[in-house]
């Protein structure tokens, strides 16, 4: 279920927000890219904005 979540998210950006990434975005990775901007996904459950852009 994972990589399905994961395809359809990749293949379609434009229908999801930020905290719908950050839902299900924990289960694959924990760097994410949104609009231009970087988030990390911290062990402990906390988000942090980078300040590198794309």
């Amino acid at each position: 279920m994972k990589k399905r979540i994961e395809k359809k998210m990749q293949k379609h950006p434009h229908r999801y927000k930020l905290h719908q990434y950050l839902k299900y975005a924990r289960q694959w990775c924990c760097v994410l890219a949104y609009n231009g901007k970087i988030y990390a996904l911290l062990d402990d459950g906390r988000i942090v904005k980078e300040n590198g852009q794309l």
